[in-house]
Parts: structure tokens; C-alpha cells; sequence
């Protein structure tokens, strides 16, 4: 007869939810975090002064480009600075998405 065959008991919902979570069934998708494409930078931005901002154009999961700042006097320096080197970034890569703010300060507004 042969070997028998060992089977490991799974709970189904083990399984299920981190499927559903994948197709947003379940409402999973609130993120702890950036999306994968930016997270790297957004290390570097949690790491910078108050009167900081993120700003990003393009797809974060496929081509994108992003700028950080932080130590500003201001938010709002902050923000028109970091909008004006993305808008610099952008134009090198020829990317036709806008430029917009990902994260002012401590919350992520896009």
C-alpha cells in the first residue's frame, strides 16, 4: 500500500480571511502604513523635524516619484516646498500625474 498521507488540519477561517482581506471583502485594507512603493521613504519621513510634509505623483505600486521635508518654519512652507520638488521630480521623469500631498505632519492625508 504505500506511505500514508499526513494531513495537517487547517482552521477554515484562517484561510479565509487573509483572502478576503486581499480582495477587500472585509474591509482589511485600512492600512497600519504608506503603500509597499513608498514605505521605504516614509521611514525617512517619520524620522524628520515637525513642520514636515510627503508628497507623491504617479502610482506608489508602479512608477511614482515622492519628496520629503521636514524642519520647515511652517506647515504650509512645508507643503508648497515639498509639492515644488515633486513637481521638479515629476517633469525629470515625464510622469503626467499631478503632484499631491501624501502626508502633512503626523497624518496621512491622501
Amino acid at each position: 500500500m504505500g506511505r500514508p498521507i499526513s494531513r495537517t488540519r487547517v482552521p477554515l477561517l484562517s484561510l479565509l480571511v487573509p483572502a478576503a482581506c486581499a480582495v477587500g471583502v472585509l474591509g482589511c485594507a485600512a492600512r497600519e502604513g504608506p503603500p509597499h512603493g513608498i514605505a521605504a521613504m516614509w521611514r525617512e519621513y517619520e524620522k524628520m523635524p515637525d513642520e514636515r510634509a510627503f508628497a507623491v505623483a504617479g502610482d506608489p505600486a508602479r512608477i511614482w516619484v515622492g519628496a520629503i521635508g521636514g524642519g520647515y518654519a511652517t506647515r504650509e512652507i512645508a507643503e508648497e516646498s515639498v509639492l515644488a520638488l515633486c513637481v521638479q521630480r515629476r517633469g525629470l521623469r515625464r510622469l503626467q500625474d499631478p503632484c499631491r500631498l501624501y502626508a502633512t505632519g503626523d497624518e496621512i492625508v491622501w
